[in-house]
């Protein structure tokens, strides 16, 4: 009775582990480059993500000889612009942090502000600042779960860049997952009538 029993419990779990979160950091590494210039481009995709920008295009300052550079491969956008953040095959995701820089701004500190989209209409926003400085600082998200997209704008003195974009998407359970979750959920139903019965 006891193996029935740990045979249903261990169903059970392995389905549980099979439908966790898959978590995709989006670095832009494949930005990196040497160069005085930025990259620019009206459209990037990394790890099943896409960005868009709504004006002009996004920038890359991934160019170790750059002004911008921040210490890593980092995707900004031109001023005034808002920058989309997707899934590429529309998917739910969950954002829990993202690294930061100055990009090209006046002096001083200036607030940037990240709005979720969520499955069903609601939104959620989050204001982080920085402080001015040519180097990546990490910043981390609260409810920032269940989105369709992502988005941030660029402002008119300050501009910024992100890195290290911490993803992830739930799981899709495969068929025969939900059919290892019936059965362990049939054979406990079983083993507490034959237990009431006797």
């Amino acid at each position: 009775m006891t193996l029935l029993r740990a045979t249903a419990v261990a169903a059970i779990l392995a389905t549980a582990g099979a439908a966790q979160a898959q978590t995709t950091t989006i670095s832009f590494d494949a930005l990196e480059q040497p160069g005085y210039f930025g990259s620019v481009f009206n459209s990037y995709s990394e790890g099943g993500y896409n960005f868009d920008s709504s004006f002009l295009g996004l920038l890359s300052s991934a160019h170790q000889s750059s002004l911008a550079y921040a210490g890593s491969a980092g995707l900004g956008a031109t001023f005034l612009s808002t920058t989309t953040l997707s899934r590429a095959d529309g998917a739910a995701f969950s954002l829990s942090s993202i690294s930061l820089a100055d990009f090209v701004s006046v002096p001083g500190s200036y607030d940037v502000t990240f709005v979720g989209h969520q499955v069903g209409g609601g939104t959620v926003s989050q204001t982080f600042t920085l402080g001015g400085g040519h180097s990546f600082a990490d910043y981390t998200f609260s409810g920032f779960s269940n989105l369709l997209s992502a988005t941030w704008k660029e402002g008119a003195l300050h501009t910024f860049q992100v890195d290290n974009i911490a993803a992830s998407v739930s799981a899709v359970p495969e068929p025969a997952t939900y059919g290892m979750l019936l059965g362990g959920l049939g054979l406990l139903a079983f083993l507490r009538r034959r237990k009431n019965a006797a």
